[in-house]
Order: C-alpha cells, then sequence, then structure tokens
C-alpha cells in the first residue's frame, strides 16, 4: 500500500507560487523527480537528466550528452564531438556570400541571391 503524504510533507519537496491569472506553478523542486514533466521548466535543472530532453535548451548544457542532438546548435561547442574536437566549417556557398556582402556590390548580392532562389 502507498503510503500518503501530507500537504506540509510535500511543501517541503516543492515550492509553489500563483501567478496573476491565478494559475498555480511550481517554482522550486527540492529534490529528485522520478518521472515525467510535461510543461516547461523555466530554470535550472542542476544533476542529471537520464531520458529525453523533447523540445528547445534556451541556456547552456554544462555537461555530457550520450545521445543524439536532432536540431540545430546555436552557440559552440566546448569539448568533442564523437572525441573530434568541434570547429566552425565555412562552406563555400557561405563564404561566396560573405565575401560578396563585404564588398557591398548590390549587383553581385542581387545575383547570388537570385541563384539561391532557383
Amino acid at each position: 500500500m502507498t503510503k500518503q503524504i501530507t500537504l506540509e510533507e510535500l511543501l517541503e519537496l516543492v515550492t509553489v507560487e500563483q501567478n496573476s491569472d491565478g494559475e498555480w506553478h511550481i517554482i522550486d523542486v527540492k529534490g529528485d523527480v522520478y518521472a515525467n514533466v510535461y510543461g516547461d521548466v523555466g530554470g535550472f535543472v542542476d544533476g542529471y537528466v537520464g531520458y529525453d530532453i523533447r523540445g528547445n535548451v534556451h541556456g547552456y548544457i554544462c555537461g555530457s550528452v550520450g545521445g543524439n542532438v536532432k536540431g540545430d546548435v546555436k552557440g559552440n561547442v566546448y569539448g568533442t564531438i564523437n572525441g573530434r574536437e568541434w570547429q566552425y566549417i565555412e562552406t563555400p556557398k557561405d563564404k561566396l556570400k560573405r565575401l560578396i556582402e563585404e564588398t557591398g556590390n548590390e549587383e553581385l548580392l542581387e545575383a547570388f541571391n537570385q541563384l539561391e532562389d532557383n
């Protein structure tokens, strides 16, 4: 039989707050979560994530990713990817676009953009 938790015991584990719309939110968890979180995490996760993160991470991951990243990394990787140091490699297309933009030649830029559209 499962032991019931009292409200006082629960409030030792979580802090709740009501927003201006009258909705209640958990704003702090003082312990481990051994279940799913359906909703947003608007603060830090300080510990181990043992399964999937399905959604976006806006901030830092200070640790290792033991699986795949299916999406974009809009920042830097300080470490390795599959044992290799991460480095930005400019594609020939990106280099050409950058060089055209740096010259400020509107005719070349327009021709490049037309090529991209086709």
